[in-house]
């Protein structure tokens, strides 16, 4: 497994596989190439069918502002993958092909491999690394603090830090979000209820966070994937309820990287693309990501917090990617909110039911996510051509 640090990439949002992904592959190709006459791109599938509502076309537009460059939209031919951008670099009278994908939470792959290939972790699922830590009687923030580098705690100190400062920059705004919908943004006003509420329900507090991340992200303002822009906001809506506990910076940043464990391991052996594997790859993992970071602060046994997570994981399974419009905000936003309370539902079910009372692991989950994303049909996976994303025409 490779770091956790692939997990929280700061960038602008609103989509990790439709904009930082596609950012990532022309800086790649800009970097490869000298005396570029003029590029030719094309994206496929997800990236063709909700590009423009992802700003794809826009990211791209800016990166080659001084190369003569054309973007298509093909829809028509089939790849094997659905974030797939194919370019046709011509320089130096020559004409050089790049096929890259865009593998979710600003990753991408190209013909040389996966950028940043390093292995970081010897265990390759959660069963291992649970045996391995209460063989070495360590736990789970200790385990990646191991294989880390040095600059781990660093590196998480600045994700924490980008998520409030994202928070504090979107709390006060009003008005409508960017494109069409016209969508009124909320995060202001649940946080203003928070305020004036005499008993500072945090469960409120958890919802406004997450809404005022969301709408940030859509905003295509600097966020921090979680492990996607998509679901940017459970994450910090999971630190809220852990701030509401009077929890401090060092034991936030232990859970972040709780959290990044789940989440390395879920884009190990599953996925956490909408386009590949529906939106259970992206919120519903960014849900036991963050059932598993409240379970590690508050305390519950390394079994229990990969019970937690595993409940998370169960009941996200089958959710659909139907971005209306194909951009991320109906029902993008409403959802990072939901499933930051549903993490803390999963830390509390975890907390309370019997130690040995589950049968079904983390791993195994993680397994029926992905084999239940490849059956969903293509409608449901980030194409905006099924679900909801029929509502609004």
């Amino acid at each position: 497994m490779r770091s956790i640090k692939e997990i929280f990439i700061k960038g602008h949002g609103p989509s990790s596989s439709h904009t930082m992904g596609p950012a990532f592959a022309v800086d790649y190709v800009l970097k490869k190439y000298i005396n570029i006459d003029k590029i030719e791109v094309k994206l496929y599938g997800s990236l063709s069918s909700t590009g423009r509502g992802h700003l794809t076309d826009y990211i791209i537009d800016l990166k080659l502002k001084n190369i003569p460059h054309e973007i298509i939209f093909d829809n028509q031919s089939k790849t094997n993958h659905p974030n797939t951008l194919k370019f046709k670099i011509f320089h130096d009278s020559k004409i050089n092909e790049e096929e890259i994908i865009s593998i979710g939470g600003g990753s991408i792959l190209t013909k040389d491999g996966l950028l940043n290939n390093k292995e970081v972790y010897p265990h390759k699922n959660l069963k291992e690394i649970l045996k391995f830590c209460k063989h070495n009687q360590l736990n789970l923030a200790e385990y990646v603090q191991k294989y880390e580098d040095d600059d781990i705690r660093d590196y998480m100190l600045n994700v924490y830090q980008t998520m409030r400062q994202c928070f504090e920059k979107g709390k006060d705004k009003e008005g409508y979000l960017p494109g069409e919908l016209q969508v009124r943004r909320k995060g202001k006003y649940l946080y203003d209820q928070y305020l004036n509420s005499a008993r500072k329900d945090v469960f409120l507090l958890i919802m406004a966070t997450a809404f005022v991340i969301g709408e940030e992200n859509a905003s295509g303002e600097v966020v921090v994937t979680a492990p996607t822009c998509g679901s940017c906001g459970v994450i910090p809506g999971c630190i809220a309820y852990l701030l509401s506990k009077h929890k401090n910076t060092e034991q936030i940043i232990d859970g972040l990287l709780v959290a990044g464990l789940f989440g390395i391991i879920a884009k190990t052996n599953a996925s956490i693309s909408g386009a590949q594997c529906g939106c259970q790859a992206e919120i519903g993992v960014a849900c036991a990501m963050g059932a598993a970071m409240i379970s590690f602060v508050l305390g519950l046994s390394s079994k229990k917090v990969a019970q937690a997570a595993e409940i998370a994981l169960e009941h996200s399974l089958g959710l659909t990617c139907d971005p209306v419009k194909g951009c991320v905000q109906i029902p993008c936003i409403e959802r990072n909110a939901m499933y930051a309370l549903k993490a803390v539902d999963a830390y509390l079910l975890a907390k309370y039911l019997e130690r040995d009372s589950f049968k079904v692991s983390f791993d195994d989950s993680l397994k029926t996510m992905y084999d239940t994303g490849v059956d969903l049909k293509k409608e449901y996976k980030e194409t905006s051509l099924g679900g909801l994303s029929k509502i609004i025409k």
